[in-house]
């Protein structure tokens, strides 16, 4: 407190306030644009996995990753690996409730 009144700090300003979350569809609707190599590698940097892992699972050089990952940024239209890798948990959670939604009705 300073002068008996509470000090309000930005961040907890917006902590507080409902902000929209990033819906990522432009991005979405470009996934099918991967190859089926990149959408491989797009799985797997959603998952958090590294290029080195990525690789030695892709059984692929790192180079190689590296430019799958690139080609993903590009056509993704987004500008870095940490965007895309949230594009690729909302495309991840986007099929998981499509499927849990067929399930239900099936």
């Amino acid at each position: 407190m300073q002068g008996g009144s509470a000090v309000v700090t930005r961040l907890s300003v917006m902590s507080t306030m409902d902000l929209p979350e990033p819906t990522w569809s432009r991005e979405l609707r470009r996934v099918r644009l991967l190859s089926a190599r990149e959408a491989e590698t797009f799985a797997l940097l959603g998952a958090g996995w590294s290029n080195r892992s990525i690789s030695v699972r892709m059984q692929v050089t790192e180079r190689t990753v590296k430019a799958h990952v690139a080609r993903i940024l590009e056509k993704l239209q987004v500008e870095s690996r940490l965007q895309a890798g949230l594009v690729a948990l909302s495309y991840r959670h986007l099929n998981e409730s499509t499927v849990s939604s067929e399930k239900k009705a099936g």
